[in-house]
């Protein structure tokens, strides 16, 4: 990632990686980390992301769809009440269907660099600080 891209565009915003990929989850680490996020997790599990949910506050998350076989619907239903922004990580599943059911949400199809996958996020969630007090956004 170049120095220009990296900066420090997620200062202070703590972001939820749910990815069940190693290799890939540890890649989204170290970019959002060298955006200067503070990273949640990853997690590689349903069960383990819900449960860091209650934890802290979340400013924005990144979710593979498809955790060994078991849908992430849940924890997105409920980073939808919180207002999170959220980046769908996915190479199974039709991006329309996701931006239908998560107004405001962005696909990134797999492979997509995880600097894309970043930089996709940190757009979402400058979009969403800039939308007046009162309005979801969503």
């Amino acid at each position: 990632m170049s120095s220009a891209i990296s900066g420090k565009m997620l200062s202070g915003k703590n972001i939820l990686i749910v990815e069940d990929e190693a290799i890939l989850a540890l890649d989204l680490t170290f970019v959002m980390e060298d955006m200067g996020a503070s990273v949640i997790g990853p997690c590689h599990r349903l069960r383990r992301a819900l449960e860091v949910l209650g934890q802290g506050q979340i400013d924005g998350a990144i979710l593979d769809v498809d955790l060994a076989g078991e849908a992430v619907f849940p924890l997105a239903d409920d980073l939808v009440l919180r207002h999170v922004p959220i980046v769908f990580h996915t190479g199974r599943h039709n991006s329309g269907e996701l931006t239908r059911r998560y107004k405001g949400a962005a696909v990134c199809a797999k492979p997509t660099q995880p600097e894309n996958v970043a930089l996709t996020l940190a757009a979402l969630i400058e979009n969403d600080m800039e939308i007046a007090p009162g309005s979801s956004g969503h």
